[in-house]
């Protein structure tokens, strides 16, 4: 009275397969997925700076795109602000004496000081990988603390480091990918 269930025959077997392998295949709709997913860090800009940032990406690698410029810029304003750390370690201090608001650390590092159309930015987000924001957040915390500086102004003074950063060092071209760069980046400045 049992009956034993019936394999199916190779015929079903190869349909569910083939419909399983075109469901694999179908392409998804929107932005291409990435090896970490990225968070919307949300800053004013100017229509200057967003030029900026897609010129500062055909100066880079290929493999390079201009969603990657947030990540690099906020990688390039960490090692700087962790190199003046260092160089104020022996003293009690986070920024040297003489830098007393923003446009003196603009002036430290030879950084020409922002323009009047950035002070008229528009809101944007811009997509960051999860160890940026925390490096975007560490830096904002230090600059708001000692110069009432807000996030924007932060991711500013970190776009300007990185054109600074590939004019400086145009061998900078030859590393393909972000994390060779950012390696390369944190090697400069440590």
């Amino acid at each position: 009275m049992s009956k034993k269930k019936e394999k199916p025959d190779d015929e079903a077997r190869q349909r569910a397969s083939t419909l399983a392998a075109l469901l694999k295949e179908k392409p998804k709709r929107g932005r291409p997925s990435r090896n970490v997913s990225r968070q919307n860090v949300y800053v004013a800009l100017a229509k200057s700076q967003k030029k900026q940032m897609k010129q500062l990406a055909g100066l880079l690698a290929d493999q390079i795109s201009r969603a990657d410029i947030s990540d690099l810029a906020i990688s390039v304003l960490s090692a700087r602000l962790e190199a003046l750390r260092r160089a104020v370690a022996d003293r009690n201090r986070e920024m040297p004496e003489g830098i007393t608001d923003l446009e003196s650390l603009y002036l430290l590092w030879d950084l020409p000081l922002p323009t009047s159309d950035e002070q008229e930015p528009n809101w944007t987000s811009i997509r960051v990988s999860p160890q940026q924001v925390i490096e975007l957040g560490r830096a904002h915390g230090t600059l708001n603390a000692v110069f009432g500086a807000n996030r924007s102004q932060t991711f500013s003074l970190a776009l300007s480091l990185l054109e600074q950063l590939i004019e400086d060092h145009p061998l900078i071209q030859q590393y393909a990918t972000v994390e060779d760069l950012r390696k390369h980046i944190i090697a400069l400045h440590g």
